[in-house]
């Protein structure tokens, strides 16, 4: 495109001003007129706004101090409401599962603590998921303040976005046939080095040296049908629940999705054991 003589620029600008000024005027007459009404709809001071929105530029370039504080104390008041409503929901939720509790298959998993515990909590876990590794040292203190009234069951849902989490949970099960205490050492073992999950089998082999395994059997049964068919169940199962990602727990029937710190644990936990008269 050719550019215009420097004339015609001069010409555009001026023409340009000269619009600026009738929009100005014809705002002013049209919010003088909506002044003088002894009611002005919102409808027409909208439409006002809407055509000239420059009337609302102009008004924060003139207090942007106090623009910012305007919408900083609304957004805050809204991140409180949001917040209070969802801790509202999550409590209805969890007051619904209390009725009508989640039960997820137990067979063929190893159980980490006494049998007759009262409460059980099934954790869906993901080696590599360090949200996972985060509510590792939780249940752990939730197991030593509630010694022989929890037990856990560790199921394995490996995340796709992981690749070593797969050939983790396989070998998981593959050492959980050997008994539940090899199967919790594991368990340990992994996520107290869990950035070394990225040696592969090397550093799993390791670990289920370390966690008393027989590493040979363990190797052959990770291959096997058994333990993918666990695998497979625990995925279908976290799916069924609505767990989208990992951790998620069920306890006793109630599920938490996600790294919940620990008071959340007990407050469930406290109820389940009031109901069953359990001091």
């Amino acid at each position: 495109m050719l550019g215009l003589p420097a004339a015609d620029h001069a010409a555009k600008k001026k023409e340009t001003v000269q619009d600026v000024r009738l929009h100005v005027v014809a705002l002013a007459s049209t919010l003088a007129s909506i002044a003088c009404s002894s009611s002005p709809s919102p409808e027409a001071l909208q439409a006002t706004l809407v055509e000239h929105p420059e009337v609302l530029y102009a008004a924060v370039r003139a207090h942007p101090k106090e623009f910012i504080k305007v919408l900083n104390d609304a957004a805050q008041q809204s991140q409180g409401e949001t917040a209070a409503q969802s801790t509202k929901d999550e409590q209805a939720r969890i007051d619904a599962e209390f009725l009508n509790p989640k039960v997820p298959a137990l067979d063929g998993h190893v159980v980490l603590g006494p049998r007759d515990a009262p409460v059980t909590i099934v954790e869906y876990a993901d080696f590599q998921c360090p949200y996972c590794l985060a509510a590792r040292s939780t249940v752990e203190e939730v197991l030593k303040e509630y010694t022989g009234k929890v037990k856990l069951v560790i199921k394995q849902t490996p995340l796709d976005i992981h690749p070593q989490a797969m050939g983790a949970a396989l070998m998981y099960e593959a050492v959980a046939f050997q008994g539940s205490m090899p199967a919790l050492r594991f368990y340990d073992e992994l996520y107290a080095n869990q950035a070394r999950l990225k040696e592969g089998d090397s550093f799993l082999q390791a670990a289920a040296r370390t966690a008393g395994a027989d590493v040979a059997r363990a190797v052959r049964d990770a291959k096997s049908d058994s333990a993918k068919a666990l695998i497979k169940a625990d995925l279908n199962e976290a799916q069924r629940f609505g767990f989208n990602g990992t951790p998620g727990f069920l306890i006793n029937g109630v599920s938490l999705e996600g790294a919940y710190p620990r008071s959340v644990f007990e407050a469930i936990i406290n109820r389940h054991l009031s109901a069953l008269g359990v001091q």
